[in-house]
């Protein structure tokens, strides 16, 4: 399926901050965008909760009510949510068995992990249709 995601760098080193600021626990923003072509999906928004139902350092979860009013006000914009993105304290950026069911179940178009490892941070985003990670093109 996408093989490259376009992202603006200032919005992704932002999240790469939150995460490394919260860390040990998870922390998660939905990502708005839309598909390119037939290779490429570009994220236009992080969008980020007040707070979150589950937080600890192997799982974060929106409240069901937060998601709802994210879902609403994004589609009154004309804009789609295509996926989200999570970090994980302490282990590498790759999908984990509950991300995979997670991207699938919520018919994710990308999934964004970023790892945090003795405070530096590295992201990836998948598909899930793919076991390679995507590459990153700065917009």
């Amino acid at each position: 399926m996408f093989s490259k995601v376009k992202v603006n760098k200032h919005a992704l080193n932002y999240f790469r901050k939150l995460a490394r600021k919260a860390s040990p626990l998870e922390i998660q923003a939905y990502l708005a965008g839309h598909i390119i072509s037939v290779d490429t999906v570009e994220i236009t928004d992080f969008l980020y909760t007040k707070e979150y139902a589950d937080q600890s350092e192997n799982i974060v979860a929106w409240t069901s009510e937060e998601y709802t009013k994210l879902k609403d006000k994004i589609e009154k914009q004309g804009k789609t949510i295509i996926g989200d993105i999570h970090s994980h304290p302490n282990w590498d950026a790759v999908m984990s068995g509950q991300d995979y069911k997670a991207a699938i179940t919520q018919q994710q178009v990308i999934c964004g992990i970023c790892s945090i490892l003795k405070g530096k941070t590295r992201v990836r985003f998948w598909t899930p249709t793919s076991a390679l990670p995507c590459k990153i093109n700065y917009n």
